[in-house]
């Protein structure tokens, strides 16, 4: 918790969408939806979230992009941006310079590899390892990594993992 004066850290979410159903129908990747197993997971990811603060969150938009969001259940506003379907960290970098300084809680929900590739660049020696072996080398769908940063978004290039959660829909069915 920041002391009166000091400046508050950003925090940056990064959440891969949850499991998607394969192409049946031949409509595309944009447009494969969840799986069963994705909607369970997202369900859980709204749970483990909790209580966390999000001010903004954007959204790739494919289909299983914005069913994981809509199923979080955050009132924080969405912004569905087509630059974050399967972008890679770079782009997404881009994507969080254009936010407001004063909006200090992110998530973004996207996809694999832009989102760990994001989050491996960002990482300073400073992060939980805890965190950080969770995610490497692995980072499967629900995965969210939390990082935190002081200064402004365009400025952001390097930040403190503080948490990971992947959530398992099998865990819920047991």
């Amino acid at each position: 918790m920041a002391i009166r004066g000091e400046p508050k850290a950003h925090q940056l979410f990064l959440l891969r969408h949850a499991d998607a159903e394969g192409d049946q129908y031949g409509l595309g990747d944009a447009s494969r939806g969840l799986s069963r197993n994705g909607r369970t997971q997202a369900r859980l990811m709204a749970e483990l979230l909790g209580r966390t603060t999000i001010d903004l969150v954007l959204c790739s938009t494919a289909t299983r992009a914005k069913q994981t969001t809509q199923l979080l259940g955050l009132p924080a506003p969405i912004r569905h941006l087509p630059r974050l379907y399967n972008a890679n960290a770079r782009q997404v970098l881009a994507e969080l310079a254009a936010v407001d300084d004063a909006i200090h809680s992110v998530l973004v929900v996207g996809h694999a590899p832009g989102l760990p590739s994001l989050a491996y660049s960002l990482a300073t020696p400073d992060s939980d390892t805890g965190a950080l072996a969770m995610i490497r080398p692995v980072f499967p769908p629900a995965t969210l990594v939390g990082l935190e940063f002081f200064g402004g978004w365009s400025g952001l290039s390097q930040a403190r993992v503080f948490r990971a959660l992947i959530t398992d829909p099998n865990a819920a069915q047991g």
